[in-house]
């Protein structure tokens, strides 16, 4: 489905939907006015084309969600050519809206994410090492204790960790890695990554919901209302990325602990 989206040019579909709301509106007139014997035939027509352009703007509201969460990856690339120290996004990975939206924060902080399994690990960890870390480090206690705070143990131990986090240079073959090689990174990293599951859960409730009524309107025949309720959680979609770029935008020790 994502990759399908992606292939979908933006301002076709926005033609396309504008094209099928003129006819739905066109038919609809047509319809009250229209004689008892073509009444049947044309509120079929009606019908189908509100549905058709509630799916379309389904799909363009997902296609919107697409680009709003790519917007840091548009702006490192940009960067590149003038900052190689972006150069990690050449190797960040394209997923689906609220993955690129928290990974893109992440990556305009100098952060790599291979995967959306490495964030769904590293929101889960009570305990998390990072290798190249000691005590020694700028930072290390105020990292410590907001990640004592947030309920995580700051350890020195990486043997045995479930996923590699790594301060230094760029390896893409490492879970997260912390270009910047600060410490304190880290911090980001653990709260974008909870927020990323908590937003994920949201969204999958949020389409359960839709779907159960989408399947219990069309039970009843109501396949306007059906389309209608997709398209309500599409744009969950949308406002899920905002409100990632909003928790993203100077984050706070205290916003980060009261997470």
């Amino acid at each position: 489905m994502r990759s399908t989206i992606s292939r979908i040019n933006a301002t076709a579909l926005r033609i396309v939907m504008l094209v099928a709301f003129a006819l739905s509106v066109i038919f609809t007139v047509w319809m009250l006015l229209a004689h008892n014997h073509m009444h049947h035939v044309l509120h079929i027509v009606h019908v189908t084309l509100i549905t058709l352009t509630f799916l379309l703007i389904a799909l363009y509201l997902m296609k919107s969600a697409e680009i709003a969460s790519l917007a840091a990856y548009r702006e490192l690339r940009r960067r590149l050519a003038v900052d190689r120290s972006v150069a990690l996004i050449e190797y960040l990975p394209e997923e689906a809206p609220i993955f690129n939206a928290c990974a893109g924060a992440l990556a305009k902080s100098g952060i790599y994410v291979k995967s959306p399994a490495a964030l769904k690990t590293l929101s889960a960890l009570k305990t998390v090492a990072a290798d190249g870390n000691s005590p020694e480090r700028e930072g290390y206690e105020i990292t410590k204790q907001t990640l004592w705070r947030m309920g995580v143990e700051l350890s020195d131990d990486t043997e045995g960790a479930p996923i590699s986090i790594v301060l230094g240079e760029l390896d893409p073959g490492c879970d997260i890695v912390i270009t910047q090689n600060k410490i304190t990174q880290l911090l980001k990293a653990v709260y974008i990554s909870r927020l990323y599951v908590a937003c994920l859960k949201f969204t999958r409730l949020f389409l359960s919901g839709a779907a159960l009524a989408a399947a219990i309107l069309l039970a009843f025949g109501m396949i306007t209302y059906a389309a209608a309720a997709i398209t309500l959680w599409s744009a969950t979609v949308v406002l899920t990325v905002k409100r990632i770029e909003r928790r993203t935008t100077r984050m706070t020790f205290a916003q980060m602990y009261g997470n």
